[in-house]
């Protein structure tokens, strides 16, 4: 390639790295307001939804106490933040205004402000974490997982995932049923649940055993297989039927993400490096598997420490697992290979 080839080759790879954007500081928002004008409602719905965003954002990317602090910050401070706001649709009448908005934070804003402010930032650790979801009219009765009368998984299975919080209710499937049953997972069988996790390519199983609580409410004893383990309780009139489960399935959903972030806050404030040898066929090569390192949320550094014919010796540093490295690799259709003190790289 020639040298202009070469820097035209580099000038784009920078730039769809400029271009991207984290979608975890976007976020789409509904707004509904009522004013004494069209014009006013338009304003303070403008407000409403550049707090909404912070405060959605920053459950993304922090704990709990760091959406706090960052929701108690005045308007005035908030729109600081906002990097830019696209009307997806709206309509208006002479005293409401209603619209779902695209809203776009400045990631450097907010993370400096972060910093300035002692505010942790969580690196992107997307984590998949299954949910098995057993039920027992009383405690002395035989749990249910897979029986159709199991109303508890039928509102896991109705809820929505994904996100970097993955948390999904385990799959009804031959394979599956062939590994877990009810009284499996109310034991917490751990042949069973590494079986499970390994089938499903997850991070942590909850095994959520829920019973009534008389008759106003439910109790649910949630216990992961990693140690987590909490009894969380949720109100509700038990003639309320699917809706108290439905409930139920919000507030054990908030509990669980709100832990699992902050063990991923506590994973991500952890660096380590290896050091990796590449072999490639043209420069090319290389300059990709650095900027597809270089574009992985888990990866704090790439530095080059000899480069020879068809060759380069590199240190790579991460924050978290090398679980996670190597899952994150694997997205990018790279694998890692151990070989003592260091490792090799290779492209699928």
């Amino acid at each position: 390639m020639s040298k202009f080839g070469l820097l035209v080759f580099f000038c784009l790879v920078f730039a769809t790295s400029a271009w991207a954007t984290d979608e975890r500081y976007a976020v789409e928002i509904k707004v509904d307001v009522t004013d004494e004008s069209a014009a006013a409602a338009q304003r303070r719905a403008m407000s409403e939804a550049n707090r909404a965003a912070v405060v959605a954002v920053a459950k993304r990317i922090t704990t709990s106490e760091g959406v706090e602090k960052l929701a108690s910050m005045t308007d005035e401070q908030l729109v600081n933040f906002i990097k830019e706001v696209s009307v997806v649709e709206e309509k208006s009448s002479a005293l409401r205004y209603m619209a779902n908005l695209r809203v776009v934070l400045n990631e450097d804003m907010l993370k400096q402000y972060m910093n300035e402010r002692q505010i942790p930032v969580m690196v992107q650790m997307e984590s998949k974490v299954l949910v098995v979801p057993i039920f027992r009219e009383f405690s002395s009765d035989a749990p249910q997982l897979w029986e159709s009368t199991n109303m508890w998984k039928q509102a896991w299975d109705a809820s929505s995932s994904g996100g970097a919080i993955n948390l999904v209710s385990v799959p009804a499937s031959g394979a599956n049923y062939a590994i877990l049953d009810a009284r499996k997972a109310a034991a917490m069988d751990g042949e069973a649940m590494d079986k499970l996790m390994r089938l499903n390519g997850a991070d942590d199983v909850y095994v959520l055993d829920a019973t009534y609580d008389g008759i106003d409410g439910l109790i649910i004893r949630a216990l992961s297989y990693n140690g987590d383990a909490r009894t969380i309780r949720v109100e509700g009139p038990r003639s309320s039927g699917m809706e108290l489960f439905t409930k139920a399935v919000e507030e054990v959903k908030a509990q669980l993400e709100n832990k699992i972030s902050e063990q991923n806050l506590t994973s991500a404030s952890q660096e380590n490096t290896i050091v990796v040898l590449f072999n490639f066929s043209r420069l090319q090569d290389w300059v990709a598997l650095e900027q597809s390192l270089k574009n992985i949320n888990l990866v704090s550094g790439v530095e080059t420490q000899a480069l020879g014919a068809k060759k380069v010796q590199f240190r790579l540093s991460y924050v978290g697992s090398l679980d996670k490295l190597l899952q994150a690799l694997r997205g990018q259709s790279y694998q890692l290979i151990e070989h003592g003190s260091y490792y090799t790289i290779e492209k699928y």
